[in-house]
């Protein structure tokens, strides 16, 4: 999919509980491309379950998520798979593989998208230098400080 367009939710409803109430109950918005869009709210509102909804992790219960002029999920249904939105979210737990090394890690969104091997050996490189930890990849995440691990999620 195109990184350079915008993303749309049109009045997507969430629930996981009965009897508590929506986690999400109706949200419209358009995050523009080439903008930063930021959602606030209180504690428990559904920032993270809208972020999931349109990365693909969780499914609307109705409404529709779009990216540019392409429908992803609409009405309780998955229309792009996941691995197909190209999103990537960093986590308030980093949501790093622990036995995998920080080399491995960085890879493997590379190697899910079907890069070849030297390519990925080659941005893995590049995307450490980037973060200021060349020379980590063979370490795993539980020899990392927790700001070490928050660049290796990015």
């Amino acid at each position: 999919m195109d990184n350079d367009m915008e993303v749309s939710v049109a009045r997507i409803t969430k629930g996981f509980v009965r009897g508590s109430g929506p986690a999400l109950d109706g949200i419209t918005f358009t995050a523009e491309a080439n903008r930063i869009t930021s959602l606030v709210g209180a504690s428990g509102c559904g920032k993270t379950t809208t972020l999931r909804c349109i990365a693909g992790l969780e499914v609307p219960d109705s409404g529709e998520v779009w990216f540019g002029k392409q429908v992803v999920a609409r009405g309780g249904r998955i229309i792009v798979p996941t691995v197909e939105r190209h999103i990537g979210m960093v986590f308030q737990s980093y949501a790093l593989w622990p036995h995998l090394t920080v080399g491995q890690n960085v890879a493997f969104g590379l190697k899910a998208r079907k890069w070849k091997k030297a390519p990925v050996g080659e941005r893995v490189r590049q995307v450490l230098e980037l973060v200021e930890l060349p020379g980590f990849e063979d370490r795993y995440p539980a020899q990392l400080s927790g700001g070490q691990q928050q660049r290796v999620a990015l």
